[in-house]
């Protein structure tokens, strides 16, 4: 049974005080637990038997002494959390402007005066018991073992094989709240056994990169630990240009997309939308793995081709121009997005494509007269101890780490011998560092020349010999 959830959902609002986080994040996922039950309760047995051990424990959980059916138990249950989230919410949100309101006339009022909202401010404002009752059961720290609980009964009531949490946009949340997340997770990863039959609870949660998420860390003062490989499988969410399926993926993604929009069955998607496949393979590594970059990629294509199209005449396909359009669009509009980048993030990244572009532009020039042309090159290293100053380009997406999925085997004696990194294809292409003349040959033909040489014509990149360090 899954459970999906979005960090973006559950309110972020704090105050000074964790636990109204936690009743935001347990309560949701016990309300969300309870309406994906609701929406497929034609597919679900709730009347199993030999369970009224399990809903026994259940109704004690949630402090419910009615003796109605489960059904009825679980709508209550839903009813009480739901309540939970609405008086939290509202009375927050009524509380911080009554406070604004008041400190606005003290003089000299601080920022710290305005956001005082506990959770004994919440109790005052809470009359029922049982949503009392739950509101303090979901605040502490134990909380994360009560919805763990809760999972095991509702297996026993319903007779699913596991439920399976999808936690969405974790990193999202505050560095407090993402350890009470990894806490919920941890006791999940505990709670397992070699049997697989017997496991009653399984999560799949979205993260950025180690580098942007706080994992708890006894070194770190929390009192566990959560290390990705070990507490958790690590799957990334952004395909490898080299890999075989790479293509495929694209065009079945494509596919798939276009049955769905369409609601018909389609054959060839590629000569369905574009003109030849030149547009769907530059739209597809420009993208550079990332499919939601992809779909973006096509969108902006589309909206080319109707703003030169004749609406009077029938639509034409998408054509590599409107795709090479879209490109321009996309690098400039959101890759080098201005609220996510600093400044020094915009020069670092300027550099990069100027550095890179000369070194293709002078490599071009001597191929003309080799037998055995050097392949163009997106691939860089650069000094570890300058990778914090690259975050943000890679949570962006201008720079790719590629040391998940290879290693530099070649290096010079005088070059780095830090991470391997990778200029994005859009980047690539929107700032001419690769020649668009020649475009899809190099992400077809070169980036694979480039990986099996062992990046033997990568170059070697340290920031204090960029331009902008030196001035």
């Amino acid at each position: 049974m899954p459970v999906y959830i979005s960090l973006s959902k559950v309110s972020e609002w704090q105050g000074s005080d964790i636990r109204l986080f936690r009743i935001q994040l347990y309560a949701n996922i016990v309300a969300e637990t309870i309406s994906t039950i609701e929406l497929h309760k034609a597919r679900i047995n709730t009347q199993k038997d030999g369970a009224e051990k399990a809903i026994d424990s259940i109704k004690n959980m949630f402090g419910i002494k009615s003796e109605e059916n489960i059904d009825k138990i679980l709508t209550k249950i839903k009813n009480i959390n739901e309540e939970l989230l609405r008086k939290l919410t509202y009375n927050s949100r009524l509380i911080c402007e009554r406070i604004k309101d008041e400190s606005s006339l003290t003089v000299g009022a601080t920022s710290k005066q305005i956001v005082q909202f506990s959770l004994e401010d919440l109790e005052k404002l809470i009359k029922e018991k049982e949503i009392q009752s739950v509101g303090k059961t979901l605040a502490y720290e134990n909380a994360s073992g009560f919805i763990i609980e809760f999972f095991r009964q509702l297996k026993e009531v319903l007779g699913c094989k596991y439920v399976i949490l999808l936690l969405d946009e974790c990193s999202e949340s505050s560095e407090e709240a993402q350890v009470e997340i990894f806490r919920l997770l941890k006791l999940i990863r505990g709670a397992l056994s070699s049997n697989i039959m017997t496991n009653y609870a399984y999560f799949c949660a979205s993260v950025y990169p180690p580098y942007a998420t706080c994992y708890p860390s006894k070194i770190h003062g929390q009192t566990f630990n959560f290390e990705p490989g070990q507490d958790a499988g690590v799957e990334y969410l952004q395909l490898d240009e080299l890999t075989e399926e790479y293509e495929k993926f694209f065009s079945e993604l494509t596919r798939k997309r276009l049955e769905y929009v369409s609601g018909k069955i389609v054959a060839s998607a590629i000569g369905e939308i574009f003109e030849n496949e030149g547009g769907f393979m530059l739209a597809a590594y420009a993208s550079n793995g990332i499919p939601r970059r992809y779909l973006e990629i096509l969108k902006q294509s589309y909206d080319n081709l109707c703003q030169r199209s004749d609406p009077l005449e029938e639509l034409k396909k998408i054509s590599q121009r409107d795709v090479e359009s879209a490109i321009q669009i996309v690098a400039s509009n959101q890759i080098l997005s201005p609220s996510k980048l600093r400044e020094e993030d915009f020069k670092i990244i300027q550099e990069i494509m100027q550095r890179i572009g000369k070194r293709n532009r002078k490599t071009e020039t001597e191929n003309k007269e080799k037998s055995l042309p050097i392949p163009a090159n997106v691939y860089f290293t650069i000094n570890r101890s300058q990778i914090l100053d690259y975050n943000n380009l890679l949570l962006q997406g201008c720079v790719h780490d590629k040391g998940r999925t290879r290693l530099k085997k070649y290096y010079k004696e005088e070059g780095t011998q830090g991470p391997l990194l990778m200029l994005d294809l859009a980047l690539a292409h929107y700032s001419g560092a690769i020649d668009k003349r020649r475009v899809l040959d190099i992400f077809r033909k070169d980036l694979k020349v480039n990986a099996k040489s062992g990046y033997q014509y990568c170059q070697d990149f340290d920031l204090e010999q960029f331009e902008f360090r030196r001035q």
